[in-house]
């Protein structure tokens, strides 16, 4: 790949990725302040899967057929990359649940829930992946005109960064950075509100509600529609056999517990002394 052509396609990993991750960083925080819980997960799940496809293309790895997913991203990146993403974890239990419970879905298909302090989790997870993000392997050359690659300094950089918890993750120049810049940007209150890993202040905590929330999806309740709604609108094929499988199961459940109730009539009507 020539020189310009190779500038151009790291142009376009963060343009088309980092920068619209940032966006849905903001977003999703927004959401979850406004306790929109699921655009909240939808919006965080989006977020770190565009970080994550940026430090694949930036790195000059495949980053197709992953879909909404993080962490099959880090793994391809640690199993075939110069370097490997180490997440905490916790941010690698976060991350595990988002993708487990569904966050993908748009259209409430399956349930979900969140863990009190998920918010923090999230910023957590946007602090360790999003640092990687930008390019970290390329070469310099010097006054005496040897080539030096950049990439061990600049994973020190950035390790020394998050060993010490430093805010921010070692990124100039970046949506993230300008709006916390720019005192009177409308989305910097949302990027900064009760956020430990981003913004100018060196609070060491914020004071939060242990807020929990969880849904039952339709299909959960009443899983016995699932027929009549597939002839109207497309279902995934793969939630759609699930749906099906777990209404059979309640149908024999429910038929096991009709079945007990009335033997459990028939003793009553049997025992001596009955005069019914």
């Amino acid at each position: 790949m020539s020189y310009p052509m190779h500038i151009l396609v790291n142009d376009f990993a963060i343009r088309s990725f980092r920068e619209t991750a940032d966006k849905d960083y903001i977003t999703a925080r927004m959401a979850y302040r406004a306790r929109l819980i699921q655009p909240f997960r939808w919006s965080a799940l989006h977020c770190l899967e565009k970080y994550v496809k940026g430090i694949l293309l930036l790195n000059r790895l495949n980053a197709k057929n992953l879909g909404h997913s993080v962490l099959p991203g880090i793994e391809r990146m640690n199993q075939h990359g110069k370097f490997e993403i180490n997440l905490s974890a916790d941010t690698a239990k976060f991350i595990k649940n988002l993708e487990d419970d569904g966050a993908e879905d748009r259209y409430y298909l399956v349930s979900y829930d969140i863990e009190p302090f998920d918010i923090s989790r999230f910023d957590r997870a946007v602090w360790e992946i999003r640092r990687y993000c930008q390019p970290l392997d390329y070469d310099t050359v010097g006054m005496n005109g040897k080539t030096v690659n950049s990439l061990a300094h600049e994973l020190d950089r950035i390790h020394r960064a998050k060993e010490v918890y430093e805010k921010g993750t070692c990124i100039s120049g970046g949506i993230l950075e300008k709006i916390i810049a720019k005192r009177d940007h409308p989305a910097r209150e949302a990027l900064i509100w009760n956020n430990l890993f981003f913004g100018p202040s060196r609070r060491k905590f914020v004071k939060m509600c242990p807020d929990w929330e969880a849904g039952n999806s339709p299909f959960f309740l009443h899983p016995e529609i699932i027929e009549e709604v597939v002839e109207y609108v497309n279902i995934p094929k793969d939630i759609a056999e699930g749906v099906r499988q777990f209404a059979k199961q309640k149908a024999a459940e429910k038929a096991r517990a009709e079945l007990a109730a009335k033997k459990d009539t028939k003793f009553a009507v049997k025992q001596p002394g009955n005069k019914g």
